[in-house]
């Protein structure tokens, strides 16, 4: 188009020339109004940053300053772990942390939220904040709401994580987010939220082995993972956030009941590969730049690094270079830390580490908590006290590559939302013997004693 207006502007100034024996005098065209740089006035800078919608805490705050770039995977030679990086205050920073979950956050926006954006911001905010206040830079939550099923749910799932991600970058130092995309579990993110993928209509796409080896994961009209990466890469305060430093496919993707037994071998270990994993972190990394998740990958010990080989061996190259390897570990409490069942606890998460240095991959302990036996189930109660310097010194201590992890277990109970007259709301409480009650101080303590340690901060 540039040529047609060149020549249009030539014959412009020509015109006159070409008229003037024959055309009356023409009056001067009114003068322009003088530019900012004749005039000497600096141009107009960006509009100011809209504040968030409660205070923020600085001080004691564990948040990072504001990202200038995505996440990137830096790769390291075979043999060692590689690493996430950010740019911020004009350097690159090795991302180190013990984040939180949140998992519910989205869901407790939509319902709990209150009836518009501006009350749903308060509780957002107070979510954020309290997280940072705890020493949290990194949260992880579903994306996703309680039911799903639905392209509506999967719109209203994108409405709030929206929302979220612009609230938080009103922040001065923001959070940044772990996105899980499907829940293999009971209990949150399914046609019928109360049964695992193993136990929804054998019929539906929902199905795990549908969704795994039948393609359900890509069906059309029924909120399915394909369809939830179409909507989220569509919004560019989603696809475009700096604050997410990781998608991850599937919360524990469990083998056990509904693909190959558990065994990670055979015909129906090669189509969950072939038909889910590969082609899904093909469609995942090339919608979005931020690095990428398996999730957490369960079966049998004896086939579990020849299966991750084969896997990593297949991926596209994308997404190979943008790839986190993720890996939880639940540790019982116990009268010694000389009890064998804390050797056995951390069986798979050696494999992993493993698997992650062989191939030079950032590693994430995506979950870290510790079970109670016999504790009771209970949401936002009382209950057996937790012993986290135990569970620390069993899972982290003698493992220093682990310089990435999630705790589980530290819900916000009760929380209380400014400017909303007593309004409250609790969220990231799963009600198992995981969760650390909210009268646990010397938990919270030894949560925050930890995260403050050198592994866990970032250059």
């Amino acid at each position: 188009m540039r040529a047609p207006r060149r020549l249009a502007a030539i014959a412009a100034l020509a015109l006159p020339f070409a008229c003037a024996a024959s055309d009356p005098p023409q009056r001067p065209a009114p003068a322009e109004a003088p530019s900012a740089i004749a005039s000497g006035l600096a141009p107009p800078g960006p509009a100011p940053r809209p504040r968030p919608a409660c205070p923020e805490t600085l001080a004691g705050s564990g948040a990072w300053p504001r990202p200038e770039d995505f996440t990137k995977v830096v790769p390291s030679k075979p043999g060692a772990l590689g690493h996430l990086e950010q740019r911020w205050s004009g350097r690159p920073a090795r991302l180190r942390f013990l984040g939180a979950h949140l998992f519910d956050l989205l869901g407790k926006l939509r319902h709990e939220g209150g009836g518009g954006d501006a009350e749903r911001r308060r509780v957002a905010c107070a979510a954020l904040d309290a997280v940072a206040r705890a020493g949290a830079p990194v949260v992880r939550l579903w994306g996703f709401l309680k039911a799903t099923g639905s392209p509506d749910e999967v719109g209203a799932a994108a409405d709030m994580l929206a929302l979220l991600l612009d609230e938080n970058a009103r922040r001065e130092r923001p959070l940044r987010f772990v996105v899980t995309l499907v829940n293999h579990q009971a209990g949150y993110g399914a046609p019928d939220p109360s049964r695992s993928l193993d136990d929804q209509d054998p019929k539906s796409p929902w199905h795990a082995r549908q969704l795994y080896l039948g393609g359900g994961w890509k069906a059309r009209g029924g909120g399915s993972l394909a369809e939830r990466i179409e909507a989220f890469a569509a919004r560019p305060e989603i696809a475009e956030s700096k604050e997410i430093i990781g998608w991850e496919l599937v919360n524990e993707l469990d083998t056990f009941r509904s693909v190959a037994s558990g065994a990670l071998a055979g015909v129906e270990a090669e189509a969950l590969r072939r038909e889910f994993l590969i082609p899904a972190l093909g469609v995942l990394s090339a919608r979005f730049p931020q690095p990428v998740l398996v999730g957490d990958l369960r079966g049998h010990a004896a086939s579990y690094i020849e299966f991750a080989r084969s896997l990593l061996a297949a991926l596209p190259a994308e997404a190979r270079g943008r790839l986190v390897w993720t890996g939880h570990v639940y540790a019982p409490k116990v009268a010694s830390a000389k009890d064998p069942a804390l050797g056995r606890a951390t069986w798979k998460l050696d494999k992993d580490l493993a698997i992650a240095a062989e191939h030079g991959l950032p590693f994430l302990l995506g979950e870290i908590g510790q079970h109670v036996p016999g504790g009771a189930a209970r949401f936002c109660g009382g209950g057996a006290a937790h012993d986290l310097p135990q569970l620390f010194g069993a899972v982290l201590e003698g493992r220093p590559a682990i310089e990435a992890a999630l705790f589980w277990g530290e819900g916000l109970c009760r929380l209380e939302i400014p400017g909303s007259e007593g309004a409250w709301v609790s969220i990231g409480a799963g009600g198992d013997s995981a969760d650390i009650g909210p009268e646990e101080v010397a938990a919270r303590e030894a949560l925050r004693g930890e995260r403050g340690k050198a592994r866990f901060l970032a250059d």
